[in-house]
């Protein structure tokens, strides 16, 4: 598969950026509350996730040279955390709704609380965190060289809207897959994330080898 592709770039993200590891802190924030409420609750974590993932899209590159840290080592750095959330991920355990990151749950009528958790922790840093911001400035870096931007913000856009489908049917979801399924489902995205963590070390190595190769040379 084409490096550059929207499908390369929304796998890659649904791996790292998949929120069914903070589904039981959202039905611990939602329960109890009105389908009008639920719906903000959605909304208002679609929103600060795209927003945060466009950020470092279009700004991570230019911080990073802000600081004079080179992609390459940033590739390492980035991989060697992937590699580690994907590490979590397979070790991971759930076994009950609420058990895997879950956050207290507010009072019932305390729904500036729940909004203020729909942002902290349930969408930053739960659904995307580090892991997923630094596979984007990756991404944004390889798109940048391949003209391939457009497809990147759209896989971004598309990772946050599955996201808001995976939470309005997270009780069903949970009903009908029940812990054992969503443990194995979290077990292999986190083989993904591993494989994807393993690739930009990879990557990072190579192109600091090629480039003492060539100053040797």
């Amino acid at each position: 598969m084409d490096n550059g592709t929207f499908q390369h770039y929304l796998i890659g993200l649904l791996a790292i950026g998949n929120n069914v590891s903070s589904m039981g802190a959202y039905l611990a924030q939602t329960q109890g509350l009105a389908r009008r409420r639920i719906w903000q609750v959605i909304f208002l974590t679609t929103l600060v996730c795209f927003v945060f993932l466009v950020l470092f899209m279009l700004f991570g590159t230019a911080v990073l040279n802000f600081f004079g840290i080179s992609i390459s080592s940033f590739e390492i750095a980035g991989g060697l955390l992937l590699g580690g959330v994907g590490i979590e991920m397979m070790g991971a355990a759930i076994h009950g709704p609420a058990a895997h990151k879950s956050v207290d749950m507010p009072q019932q009528d305390d729904f500036h609380t729940t909004l203020s958790n729909a942002v902290v922790p349930i969408g930053i840093p739960l659904t995307v965190g580090a892991g997923t911001a630094s596979a984007v400035v990756l991404f944004a870096n390889a798109a940048a060289s391949n003209g391939s931007g457009a497809s990147l913000l759209a896989a971004i856009l598309a990772l946050v809207l599955i996201n808001a489908v995976v939470f309005r049917f997270a009780t069903t979801v949970m009903r009908r897959v029940g812990p054992l399924g969503l443990t194995i489902f979290t077990k292999i995205m986190g083989l993904f994330t591993l494989a994807i963590g393993v690739e930009f070390v990879v990557q990072g190595v190579s192109t600091i080898a090629t480039g003492l190769i060539h100053k040797g040379a």
